[in-house]
């Protein structure tokens, strides 16, 4: 931040004796949150046991940097980016709209590969 920046955001606070805050613009008043699928969480854990792969194991595979990141997407509280979710669809060789669009289901599949 530069300090001619500093200084506006600075004035543009509060009286008080050396307030930082930072300035926000004024939103829309809209949500900018997007849609999430429903299913997801189902259908990546669902991957993974068809794989027959840990929680470990495919964290590994896909370069997700530990176990606790998949046990977020698998209990839907976290959304994996887009380059897990292609690595996702690579692994169990289906298309990615598969995993993400909730009309469509996985297909069963037996086995370890």
């Amino acid at each position: 931040m530069s300090l001619a920046r500093t200084g506006r955001a600075y004035r543009a606070s509060s009286n008080a004796a050396r307030s930082l805050v930072r300035v926000r613009t004024k939103g829309k008043g809209k949500s900018r949150r997007r849609p999430s699928p429903l299913n997801l969480a189902e259908k990546l854990t669902q991957v993974r046991n068809d794989l027959g792969l840990s929680q470990s194991e495919i964290a590994t595979r896909l370069g997700v940097k530990d176990r606790a990141s998949i046990s977020g997407y698998e209990r839907g509280e976290r959304e994996p980016p887009l380059p897990v979710l292609l690595e996702y669809s690579r692994l169990a060789r289906v298309p990615m709209e598969t995993l993400v669009d909730d009309k469509q289901k996985l297909p069963k599949r037996k086995g370890k590969r």
